[in-house]
């Protein structure tokens, strides 16, 4: 690919979305946390930008060639951590030096771009069959369940939506998705309610908590607390917020994980509904470059990566968004670009890497070397 057209096709308003919303992350974490912590997701976004540009000049059609084998890895990694110390009731992370590798996090984009590898050439060649929605989902419920166990419920979810988002593009039918809705529908029963009823407990204490907290909010416990601040944080920051120096909730340490999973409930304090409201808007960009993706791809394998990308993205905005306003339960889904942390600061970033060289290689074609110029009539056309 020559620079020419690589520069032409070049997404400037997805990568201008995106280094809007890391400027916020950077300001918003700086002020609620010290030098080093701040350095450090300086560090974790210059690592995400570079690799994510490296994804940029490579072909995402040679990725096929190496899906099964990093699927294997990415198993190994998700088994390997269950085996390790619990940290804040949960195993996810391989402790590296200088850096805590999350695997669940890396396999979002693993896991799109296999299932899409695979079920691309089935899709074209039977659409909208079962064999190929029913492996497609088993193909993604290995890792799923591994995260499921770690435990980590709302990651789990992220790579179903994901996966969902890649078969529907495909040519799933209303049927399947149906049929699976009401499959997710009994597995809730059966966890929520049938298994501790007879003494099996799928999920941890802390799972609970936070449940319990989001059926009954005036509960107490360390969930309720967290969720009552957040929006107490929220709700403070009125139309135009309170500014970095007014903000008293996430100043006096009021709010836990305010600069990871509830970095939103800071945004809302300090800049209040309208630099919330801008923040959002900036993610309905970010989501609206990848859809757009999606039909600029050169191939139904292409499109199927960027549509499980619009999923996760969508998925992690959503959940999380709406966990800080008190919408939906606690989970431990990160902010996309907002939240700190390496590797989900890293995989976003190769996600937006793949989105961009999805485009810079899509299926409609250059534009003439004149167009947008008026040519100069010939002396041959003026006679």
């Amino acid at each position: 690919m020559t620079p020419g057209r690589l520069v032409r096709r070049f997404d400037f308003v997805l990568v201008t979305a995106v280094a809007a919303i890391l400027a916020y992350s950077y300001v918003t974490v700086r002020s609620v946390t010290g030098p080093i912590t701040t350095r450090h997701h300086i560090t974790y976004v210059a690592v995400g930008a570079v690799l994510g540009l490296v994804l940029v000049v490579v072909d995402p059609r040679l990725y096929r060639r190496a899906r099964w084998p990093a699927f294997v890895v990415l198993i190994g990694a998700l088994i390997v951590v269950l085996g390790l110390a619990a940290a804040r009731g949960s195993s996810r992370w391989i402790h590296l030096p200088g850096f805590d590798l999350q695997p669940s996090e890396i396999g979002k984009v693993v896991v799109i771009v296999v299932v899409a590898a695979w079920v691309a050439p089935r899709a074209q060649e039977r659409p909208g069959a079962w064999s190929t929605f029913l492996l497609g989902l088993c193909l993604v419920g290995g890792p799923a369940a591994l995260v499921f166990l770690e435990p980590d419920l709302g990651t789990a979810i992220v790579y179903a939506v994901a996966c969902l988002s890649v078969l529907y593009v495909a040519g799933a039918r209303l049927l399947q998705l149906l049929a699976f809705a009401g499959v997710i529908v009994g597995v809730v029963v059966l966890v929520f309610s049938v298994l501790p009823a007879t003494g099996i407990h799928l999920l941890k204490p802390y799972q609970v908590a936070r449940l319990t907290a989001f059926r009954d909010p005036g509960s107490s416990g360390p969930a309720a607390y967290q969720s009552q601040q957040s929006k107490n944080a929220i709700g403070s920051g009125g139309i135009a917020g309170k500014g970095v120096a007014g903000a008293l909730v996430s100043n006096a340490g009021f709010l836990p994980e305010e600069h990871t999973d509830f970095i939103f409930a800071v945004v809302g304090e300090q800049r209040g509904f309208l630099g919330a409201a801008f923040l959002v808007l900036l993610f309905a960009v970010v989501v609206w470059r990848a859809v757009r993706t999606i039909t600029l791809a050169a191939s139904l394998y292409e499109s199927l990566i960027a549509a499980g990308i619009a999923g996760m993205l969508v998925t992690q905005v959503f959940v999380n968004v709406g966990m800080t306003l008190g919408i939906m339960p606690t989970t431990g889904i990160p902010l996309p670009f907002m939240t700190y942390g390496g590797s989900n600061t890293v995989t976003n970033l190769l996600a937006v890497g793949l989105l961009l060289a999805i485009q810079v290689r899509g299926a409609i074609p250059d534009p003439p070397p004149f167009a947008g110029r008026v040519r100069e009539p010939s002396v041959s056309t003026m006679r």
